[in-house]
């Protein structure tokens, strides 16, 4: 048993933590985990090893034994799970990392959990690239620095962690990929293949298991068969696994029909067999064990780990492999051979080469043997085990870092989907219920796509996802062949209005830009890049400053390929006639772009700092700043509480904070502004003021009250001088979980921690 240890180790042994996705999710990373847990367990100085759960569907019920369930795409989840282990009797937490698992750009959002943790991590990576994006090594590289050691399952992924100058060699250790017992035991019962399927009996049987994707080559394999089927026509390929969740959820079925499709054409329907399951270890260890030859035939020579194949040469199967970095460490001293990235020529020599030599098959499947007996999970357990330990002794569990609190993004959306029907969503509300006379706008409608896009990529896409395409469906009614939109449609389905320019139009173009920003259907992307040309193509002269703010922020949001001529020529424009404003208007003492203060005020700042940075223009972005830090000093923001503009403005001669309402587009424009900063800057200083901006909407106002209604998950149409607003509106209800939703997706986890007090005191 492990002696307690100075830093708060259990006499009774070793309290562990695994952050993963865990079954039933079909996802080897969460089998993996299992499997690690299970091993672990049942290691004597181990006294228990809880889950934190990496779920993509949030709905599902929380399974017994899980300690905290991280919403994949909820950056708050990942805070609030660190500060529950904070809480538990937890001596070492056991990160398993891959990019694809986590939430945010490059699977980012698990660095808010590793900055917040208080016991030391230990991170295993299963996936080490030799030429990472700047972001993806900057994630990585991060991740690492939070680390006490970091596991890697070979030796090329030290050398190509260190090379990188992602982590010191001091820090990592080598653990090999484990591999169930059950297939180690069966390997070792008999050196031919053995199974309990009288239709493998007569057959050689080669085989492919795993989750199917593009990716994983297989074509080339059925390309291999007829001449491999020539020499041998007792050859069976049998290829095992559902289709990868993420490419069902892109392409569906495509992959698996056009490898179906594939044997029709090339005759092979005797020689191949599809079992479209997520197979269980005891159907993979009958698999294997009727398997002579396993092949992976993997497109991507950047895989650093994989279970498939630590199974296969556990389970004593000789393989055929492309040269992938794991396959080249793992099949280095003779389990199998390697063939060059789809060359079916050279894929069916090597498999015939086992075929017609009996002993050089045998050879093979006895090294795969040997090595099997190192990657047992027991050995592998023990390995861990030890790093984990040696964890605990570097570093001492640290007290809480005190930062800014995560906003959670799991408020209700009942009021939203209240509002929301098959035309739109209804612009105005009696109190919660909504007013149907009131109609729709496209400016509502523009801000509902947004807001739906972001839900649906972290909650239930089958109930957000339509909604983004219904919204798309209004937008693409309201456009005409004439320059502009139309903006009002009456409850009965009747446009009021004929099509002009406008803020409305700026606002479909923001929505255009975030849509296109994120899609990845080609249903999706080219009906909505068509609507965002028209449009562009429909703004040839000047318009409103809000107008060219809204189209900088779509815009800017475009990537390369999909910012065209015409597009960046408007990008520019726009960005300049915001530049060109402020310069012509500001003076000591007001520092903003026109001679009074209007509505959605923020979004001009934001403009400057946002299209400054997507077009590389320094100046510009420090006007942004420059006139942000401007508004928020005279919107409260410097002394701790927001007080907003109202809704009549203010004039250049006025006091702060002028006439009328406060409103909820305004704070949410200052979260999505500070935020902006945030990002460029990386000064913690606009994280604090975007959070304070979110917290006028619960209640950090000059009336102390929540504009948020915590029943009904709407908001408010306005904050008065003396009561609030009790209509609860769309432009209100979209502009709060716009923020919410900005808010809990901020990288504010990658700045230095700053206490609230320093900064507003």
């Amino acid at each position: 048993m492990l002696k307690a240890l100075q830093n708060g180790g259990s006499p009774a042994g070793m309290r562990a933590a695994i952050v993963s996705t865990y079954p039933p999710r079909a996802c080897g990373i969460g089998t993996f985990a299992a499997d690690v847990r299970a091993s672990l367990i049942g290691l004597d100085e181990v006294a228990s090893v809880a889950k934190v759960v990496i779920v993509d569907d949030p709905s599902r019920p929380q399974r017994p034994g899980v300690v905290a369930a991280i919403s994949q795409g909820t950056r708050g989840d990942y805070v609030r799970a660190a500060r529950i282990l904070g809480r538990r009797d937890v001596d070492v937490v056991l990160l398993e990392h891959e990019y694809g698992i986590f939430g945010g750009r490059d699977g980012e959002y698990i660095l808010s959990l590793a900055e917040e943790l208080t016991q030391p991590l230990v991170v295993t990576l299963h996936t080490v690239l030799s030429q990472p994006t700047p972001h993806q090594a900057r994630v990585l590289e991060t991740l690492c620095g939070h680390a006490e050691l970091v596991i890697v399952m070979t030796e090329t992924a030290l050398h190509l962690l260190v090379d990188n100058g992602t982590c010191p060699e001091s820090k990592i250790r080598v653990v090999p990929h484990g591999a169930p017992t059950l297939l180690v035991e069966r390997a070792a019962l008999a050196g031919v293949p053995h199974g309990h399927d009288e239709r493998h009996r007569d057959r050689f049987v080669l085989s492919t298991f795993g989750l199917l994707s593009p990716g994983k080559g297989i074509e080339n394999v059925l390309n291999a068969l007829p001449a491999i089927i020539e020499h041998h026509p007792e050859a069976l390929y049998v290829i095992a696994g559902r289709t990868h969740p993420g490419v069902a959820q892109r392409e569906g079925e495509r992959y698996r029909l056009s490898l179906q499709q594939l044997v029709i054409e090339l005759g092979l329907q005797e020689h191949v067999e599809f079992d479209d399951r997520f197979l269980a270890v005891d159907e993979i260890a009958d698999l294997l064990g009727v398997t002579s030859v396993f092949l992976t035939p993997y497109l991507d020579r950047e895989q650093t780990s994989s279970g498939a194949l630590t199974f296969a040469i556990a389970a004593g199967c000789a393989v055929v492999s492309t040269p992938y970095r794991y396959a080249e460490d793992m099949l280095a001293s003779g389990a199998g051979e390697l063939v060059p990235v789809a060359d079916p020529a050279a894929l069916s020599a090597a498999v015939c080469r086992f075929m017609d030599d009996p002993e050089l098959l045998r050879t093979a499947r006895a090294e795969a043997r040997r090595i099997g007996e190192t990657v047992s999970w027991p050995s592998v357990a023990v390995a861990t085990g030890e790093v984990l330990r040696d964890a605990m002794k570097l570093s001492p569990r640290r007290d809480s870092v005190v930062s800014l609190e995560p906003q959670p993004a799991s408020f209700r959306h009942d009021h939203l989907l209240t509002m929301v029907d098959d035309a739109g969503i209804v612009q105005h509300a009696h109190g919660a219920i909504p007013n149907r006379r009131s109609g729709y706008c496209v400016d509502d409608v523009a801000r509902l796509a947004v807001v739906a896009l972001e839900l649906g990529r972290r909650s239930d896409e089958q109930l957000w996802t339509p909604i983004v395409y219904r919204s798309l469906a209004f937008l693409h009614d309201a456009a005409d062949e004439r320059p502009g939109m139309r903006n009002f449609m009456s409850y009965d389905r009747r446009w009021l209005d004929e099509p002009h320019v406008g803020d409305h139009v700026g606002r479909a173009i923001w929505a255009l830009g975030e849509i296109l920003s994120t899609a990845w259907a080609s249903a999706l992307v080219e009906p909505t890049q068509r609507l965002l040309d028209a449009l562009v193509g429909g703004l040839s002269g000047p318009t409103s400053l809000r107008t060219d703010a809204y189209v900088v922020l779509g815009l800017a949001r475009l990537d390369p390929d999909r910012l065209d001529d015409p597009a960046r020529r408007l990008l520019e424009c726009a960005v300049d006639r915001l530049s060109t404003a402020f310069e012509a208007s500001a003076s000591e003492g007001w520092l903003w772009f026109e001679h009074a203060l209007a509505y959605d005020n923020a979004r001009l700042p934001q403009a400057l700092i946002t299209g400054g940075t997507a077009l590389g223009l320094d100046h510009q972005v420090a006007s942004g700043l420059e006139s942000l830090r401007w508004l928020g000093d005279q919107s409260g923001l410097a002394s701790g509480m927001l007080r907003l503009t109202g809704h009549h403005g203010r004039k250049r001669s006025e006091p702060a904070p002028g006439q009328g309402d406060e409103q909820p587009l305004e704070a949410s424009a200052f979260v999505e502004a500070e935020l902006a900063a945030f990002a460029v800057t990386g000064d913690r200083e606009h994280g604090v003021r975007a959070r304070l901006a979110f917290d006028w909407f619960l209640g950090r106002n000059h009336l102390s009250r929540p504009l948020y209604d915590f029943a009904t998950g709407g908001c408010s149409d306005g904050l008065g001088d003396e009561d609030v607003n009790r209509n609860e509106g769309a432009e209100s209800t979209l502009a709060f979980h716009r923020a919410a939703l900005l808010l809990d997706a901020s990288d504010l986890s990658s700045a230095p921690a700053r206490r609230v007090a320093e900064t507003v005191a």
